[in-house]
């Protein structure tokens, strides 16, 4: 035995029958374990598995003295393998754990893939220089030297090209900018969607525009996203000079803050400009709700304006607010307040009608109501706002239905009645309805009856979703 162990050949043959299926085995369960991570180092492991201890293995049998009759050629090719095998290993293990491993906003995650591709040309022309010059007693100094002077050539023909290849290349590593985030360039705005080493790639609303990082880099460009406060939009609007600033500014400051896109963080102003124009506003949640905000405060303010009796763009015709209007919804009505002809006729003194565009809220969650609308034309949605589930859906109102039914009994109502199409509605306040009660009881019994009706369907729609009302007094308008 100890005639065996003193061959030269004995202890190659040991690692190799030894060593190699073990390492085989534990860098098949390393690879397991990462393949079921999804790891991008899984394929590495299964390139060292598969291929370089292998060719390592039979290294070990060949480079034994006797082995091998003379220099040879075969054993020089195997090693050039292994040696191309190294390269190819090293380069994607540095390339996994520099750049795939970089953590978000870190100059790794930023750095360029063009420079990493010409990294890794270099360390690939590097290494195989440095095999053949190993394994072969190859002269490479010649093909450096080829290599350099072609890259000056190449260089002095291609300078002006280059040049702004590298100036946007650096300005992607400053990286002023990321994926997901609008810019303004000029007069082009839009969403950045890619970014590589010849241009970004903008998501604009007609269509998507392709800007060269060189120009880019050349001219100056806001980063709407980066702002410390809200993105704002902003818009003027004009009102006739009769109109007081005082509710003016009151009333688009509402209207704004109603719109579902603005930003919590900041809040709508409204500043009075000469002429009776009027500078408005809106913190915005990303920059591009620009268009859908502004259009949808450009209707609401509208109906606003009209309900409220203000004279947008200084008109202040109206042949909607009529009073044959006005006493055609108080017969409609008349029904449902078991009012008689000569009785609607009384009250139109203190009625009035009202229109509001499709998404405006009309009932608002947490306050009284003093008046009762009854709805004449459209649909409106009742809910209830959750925190975990949004708006709940109650109830979808139509002609004839009322809408701020706690008027009469002064509670507050935890509801939302949103216009879900144009809405036209007759108001009656409070004090119209108490008149009402006092000689048509039957019409308070009514509006116990609906109430109970809505929290029925309100504790139905809540338990739908995981919600049970609140265990305070639950009343919706």
């Amino acid at each position: 035995m100890a005639g065996i162990a003193s061959q030269p050949w004995f202890w190659p043959a040991v690692i190799v029958s030894v060593g190699l299926p073990l390492a085989l085995i534990l860098l098949t369960e390393i690879h397991n374990a990462l393949a079921r991570r999804n790891s991008r180092a899984a394929p590495i492991v299964l390139m060292v598995r598969n291929y370089l201890v292998p060719v390592a293995g039979v290294l070990v049998l060949i480079s034994q003295p006797g082995a091998w009759e003379g220099e040879g050629t075969w054993p020089r090719v195997i090693w050039t393998i292994f040696g191309l095998l190294v390269i190819v290993v090293t380069i994607n293990a540095i390339n996994h754990l520099v750049f795939h491993r970089a953590e978000k906003g870190s100059w790794r995650d930023r750095f360029p893939k063009i420079f990493s591709d010409l990294i890794r040309f270099v360390l690939i022309v590097l290494g195989i220089a440095a095999v053949f010059w190993w394994v072969w007693n190859a002269d490479v100094a010649g093909v450096f030297a080829a290599l350099g002077v072609t890259s000056i050539v190449v260089g002095l023909a291609l300078q002006h090209a280059v040049g702004s290849v590298v100036s946007g290349l650096f300005l992607i590593f400053e990286s002023p900018f990321e994926l997901g985030d609008w810019i303004e360039v000029g007069d082009d705005r839009g969403q950045i969607i890619e970014v590589n080493w010849r241009a970004v790639h903008l998501d604009t609303a007609n269509g998507i525009l392709v800007i060269p990082t060189s120009e880019l880099a050349g001219t100056s460009f806001v980063n709407l996203s980066r702002s410390p406060s809200p993105y704002e939009a902003s818009t003027e609007l004009l009102f006739s000079t009769d109109d007081p600033p005082g509710r003016v500014r009151e009333l688009l400051v509402q209207v704004a803050r109603d719109i579902p896109l603005v930003s919590e963080d900041g809040e709508p102003y409204a500043a009075a400009l000469p002429g009776a124009r009027y500078e408005v506003g809106i913190p915005l949640r990303s920059p591009g709700d620009r268009y859908a905000v502004l259009n949808a405060f450009n209707t609401r303010v509208w109906y606003a304006a009209r309900r409220a009796g203000l004279h947008l763009d200084g008109d202040i015709t109206d042949v909607w607010h009529t009073p044959g209007r006005l006493q055609d919804a108080l017969r409609r009505i008349a029904p449902a307040l078991s009012l008689k002809p000569g009785e609607t006729d009384a009250l139109a003194g203190r009625a009035r009608l009202e229109r509001y565009c499709s998404g405006e809220s009309i009932l608002r969650p947490g306050m009284i109501p003093t008046e009762t609308r009854f709805i004449l034309e459209g649909t409106v949605t009742l809910g209830i706002p959750t925190e975990d589930h949004g708006f709940v859906q109650v109830a979808q109102l139509g002609p004839g239905d009322p809408i701020g039914i706690t008027a009469l009994s002064r509670t507050q109502t935890i509801s939302r009645a949103v216009a879900s199409s144009e809405v036209d509605v007759v108001v009656l306040p409070v004090q119209v309805l108490d008149d009402i009660v006092r000689t048509h009881p039957v019409v308070a019994r009514e509006f116990v009856r609906e109430s109970e009706n809505r929290v029925q369907q309100a504790r139905t729609a809540m338990q739908a979703v995981g919600e049970r009302l609140p265990l305070a007094r639950r009343v919706l308008g």
